[in-house]
């Protein structure tokens, strides 16, 4: 859609953008065809939007995948998706609610224009799903694609982003002007492209990773030495793995994380409970 198309359609529809759902409407073709060009859908997969709006994907990926599930929370939109594109497979409600009940095949993949007010939570939903997606192309404010595709020792690199890439790699496919959307976002936004992939260490079920990342990223100016020293076995974990109790949590690359939590499971199961207490 033009912005004058969506203009005289919200004008039609009487309908006035809500800053609270983050309804900003995309208005440029060009930034359409390269979502859809990074979605490469085929036309067996599954595809999973979230918060379709106005339709500005929801017609070319209606033309190119075999299923498509929308979820909009806005009664309003909902309503004006179901006559323009009638017999689709809309749920309307809250995408962070939604999301976790709709059983989709494995390697569906997930398109998006997502919410501000929602895509961290959206993101970790996803990224933590025991079925998670293959591929996702998402449109997100460009802090949270920085904060994403960060890299150790930079000030966006947290837990956000380990959380991430220990599925997934990440890639800034395109920086998107504020001037694409009606209305206007005041910040930038990012087409980010996260394909699915096991890291090149493998993580030990039952080994605390979620668990000690988020400990180091709670304080990340102090030392590991100081966040972690109530984990059993941690001094161990450090000589074995090579990483140095006074370093800080930014400093660890995602493997460094991956062998530490699979040394701290290890240390655990060889001190056993009574040792441990």
């Amino acid at each position: 859609m033009t912005l004058t198309e969506v203009r005289q359609l919200l004008a039609e529809l009487d309908f006035r953008p809500s800053k609270v759902l983050g309804q900003n409407f995309l208005t440029d073709q060009n930034i359409r065809d390269i979502v859809i060009r990074e979605a490469d859908i085929r036309p067996d997969e599954t595809v999973l939007e979230i918060g379709p709006g106005l339709g500005a994907l929801t017609g070319e990926l209606l033309k190119r995948a075999r299923r498509l599930v929308l979820i909009e929370k806005d009664k309003r939109l909902c309503e004006f998706l179901r006559s323009r594109y009638p017999g689709i497979e809309l749920i309307e409600g809250d995408a962070i609610e939604a999301v976790p009940t709709v059983e989709f095949p494995p390697q569906f993949k997930v398109v998006s224009n997502l919410p501000y007010s929602i895509s961290t939570p959206i993101l970790e939903r996803l990224v933590e799903a025991p079925n998670k997606p293959r591929l996702m192309v998402l449109m997100v404010q460009r802090e949270v694609a920085q904060r994403l595709a960060a890299t150790p020792r930079h000030k966006d690199y947290g837990a956000l982003t380990l959380f991430t890439l220990l599925h997934y790699h990440v890639t800034i496919a395109h920086i998107v002007s504020s001037r694409c959307f009606f209305p206007a976002p005041m910040v930038e936004s990012a087409i980010i492209v996260l394909d699915r992939r096991d890291p090149r260490i493998k993580l030990n079920a039952g080994a605390p990773f979620h668990q000690i990342v988020r400990e180091g990223f709670g304080q990340r100016r102090k030392m590991l030495r100081k966040l972690l020293a109530d984990h059993p076995g941690i001094e161990a974990a450090y000589q074995l793995t090579g990483i140095s109790p006074t370093a800080r949590a930014e400093e660890l690359s995602l493997e460094d994380w991956i062998r530490l939590a699979n040394e701290l499971q290890s240390n655990a199961r060889v001190l056993g409970p009574t040792n441990q207490a």
